[in-house]
């Protein structure tokens, strides 16, 4: 598995979790009447997996970048291949 699968894989299952506990959600309050205790459990999962989300995105924003460092320290200071 290459460096850029991997990275994918891992924001897809990002994505999925996160879009399943909202279409979860979604169900819950389409089909049943939450009352308050669960409406605000249901709020807050999804809220973390939202979060959940942005932290993996930026995880994997940040690990391109560190194995691209040499090439972008190259592009910003204006200089030719080292």
């Amino acid at each position: 598995m290459t460096s850029k699968s991997l990275k994918l894989l891992l924001l897809a299952i990002a994505l999925g979790v996160c879009t399943t506990t909202w279409l979860t959600m979604l169900g819950v309050w389409l089909f049943m009447d939450p009352g308050v205790a669960l409406w605000t459990v249901l709020v807050t999962i999804a809220a973390v997996s939202t979060e959940a989300v942005f932290w993996v995105g930026g995880v994997v924003l940040g690990w391109t970048a560190f194995s691209n460092r040499a090439r972008i320290w190259r592009a910003l200071c204006g200089r030719g291949a080292a």
